[in-house]
């Protein structure tokens, strides 16, 4: 329960200030509070308390609490203290600064309280107490507790490296293992690649037949399947699939079904038709580097 120390007024503006007790023994709290009448929500308010005050300790100090109602404006704060020096002590006023509206500054305080700290009252009866017999103690054995523990850690960890290494041993190893990558690896070939020197019919279809494996093995390879094997219609329909561009699609048909056509002796190049196929070549793989979605 609070209790009304004092009440300050002046004008439109009150100050009331109340304790909760002004007896504690040592360490035991003290509620105190201050609470600020004014005309309007548009004063402001400042209470100057001071980080530390002399025999005593600040334990908490709350924001300002506000009310409204019925036309006046209250403005509550709230402190709880407590003092470990045994005596009577002053608790001070706080100094409270309030500003009008129209620009004008009111000084008020709080009322300060007189705190009687003391200790608690000594046995004076005399009477002798037993001394309290010894407890026994329990031990509790968690050897088994622990083990079992260690066995279910274990057993999880057991469970966890199987699926890993499950997984890992299940997933398909590369049909073709290169150091280099699958664009830089058919690039290396095409660069490395001889235009035929002759126009006689095995030079040229050997050129051709290199260049169409370059493009199914770089195919293979980012696919992880063989299509060195596959024919040039089903490697096309595949491609289509997977490459966003109709363009890039027709330029890989004509390169493959031109290497088709020499290698079956359909027909027999021109020398300048050689340079634009591994021309061509070169760029197509650029290409479906980037277009590839795989």
């Amino acid at each position: 329960m609070m209790m009304l120390v004092g009440l300050q007024t002046t004008q439109a503006q009150a100050v009331k200030t109340s304790i909760s007790t002004n007896n504690i023994l040592i360490g035991e709290q003290i509620k105190f509070e201050i609470n600020i009448q004014l005309a309007s929500s548009e004063y402001r308010v400042d209470i100057n308390i001071p980080d530390s005050i002399a025999h005593f300790d600040i334990i908490d100090r709350q924001q300002y609490d506000t009310t409204e109602g019925n036309g006046a404006y209250s403005l509550r704060q709230r402190i709880q203290f407590t003092s470990f020096d045994s005596g009577l002590w002053k608790f001070p006023a706080f100094p409270i600064t309030v500003s009008a509206p129209n620009k004008t500054t009111l000084q008020l305080n709080s009322d300060s309280v007189l705190v009687q700290v003391g200790y608690a009252a000594a046995d004076s009866t005399g009477q002798l107490r037993d001394i309290k017999p010894v407890m026994e103690v329990i031990v509790v054995d968690r050897t088994w507790i622990y083990i079992g523990i260690a066995a279910i850690l274990t057993l999880v960890f057991g469970i966890v490296l199987y699926r890993y290494l499950k997984k890992r041993l299940s997933k398909p190893a590369p049909l073709f293992k290169n150091s280099l990558s699958a664009y830089a690896e058919a690039l290396q070939a095409l660069h490395a690649m001889a235009l035929p020197q002759s126009l006689d019919g095995p030079a040229v279809k050997t050129f051709y037949s290199n260049i169409s494996q370059v493009l199914k093995k770089y195919y293979s390879r980012k696919n992880n399947q063989n299509w060195l094997s596959k024919t040039t219609g089903d490697l096309l329909l595949q491609l289509q699939t997977q490459v966003s561009s109709p363009d890039l699609v027709a330029q890989a048909a004509q390169l493959l079904r031109s290497a088709d056509a020499v290698k079956f002796a359909k027909y027999l190049p021109e020398h300048v038709a050689n340079e634009e196929a591994l021309a061509s070549a070169k760029i197509l793989i650029a290409s479906l580097e980037k277009k590839i979605l795989i």
